[in-house]
């Protein structure tokens, strides 16, 4: 890979869709009133369930991956998804990571992902060493929260339900751009694969 000035941060996922969305953004609205200001909330139009982060990514690839993403995964079953619930890593009592979590069809939400896994790794990226857990990240913690505003954050997460919404099947895998800014991630799609 090329020096990190001359890459692009990547990574592939799927959008979600616009009644996941506006649903996440009411629970993202809910935890932010009861949770402290330690919370560096995601905007919902960023929320979407990442399949495999690539990170530096020499822009020559792009095409390489968007067309091993047509060989790969063009036409296969997208999974049947719902919402379920609020999680952290690494854990509940000590939250870094707020996400919501997915559940359905598991199988072939796995298939899928791992032919994307296979695809970045025919193309020189690292294989992932962790197991695969399906997430939507809507918040991070910052660092310099106090335990009580820990304890308050725990118990807002606790205390939100996640509304049931229909499942959802997915109809494209997309690859992202993400640019780092103070005010939080600003993703673009780089294009799209439809399954």
């Amino acid at each position: 890979m090329l020096d990190h000035g001359d890459t692009l941060r990547t990574f592939i996922a799927l959008p979600l869709p616009g009644d996941w969305t506006a649903t996440l953004e009411d629970v993202i609205d809910e935890l932010d009133s009861a949770a402290p200001a330690g919370v560096r909330w995601v905007r919902p139009s960023g929320i979407h369930l990442t399949l495999k982060f690539l990170g530096a990514t020499d822009p020559a690839l792009v095409s390489r991956i968007l067309d091993g993403l047509l060989d790969s995964v063009g036409g296969a079953p997208g999974p049947a998804l719902s919402l379920s619930g609020l999680g952290t890593f690494p854990n509940r009592n000590n939250p870094r990571v707020i996400w919501a979590g997915v559940s359905g069809d598991m199988e072939t939400l796995a298939n899928l992902q791992q032919r994307v896994e296979t695809l970045a790794v025919g193309l020189g990226w690292a294989a992932e060493r962790r197991p695969f857990r399906p997430h939507l990240t809507i918040g991070r913690v910052r660092d310099r929260i106090s335990p009580r505003e820990r304890k308050r954050l725990v118990t807002a997460i606790s205390n939100c339900a996640v509304p049931r919404l229909p499942s959802w099947r997915p109809d494209a895998v997309r690859l992202y751009k993400s640019e780092l800014t103070p005010r939080g991630a600003i993703y673009t799609n780089l294009g799209e694969v439809e399954i």
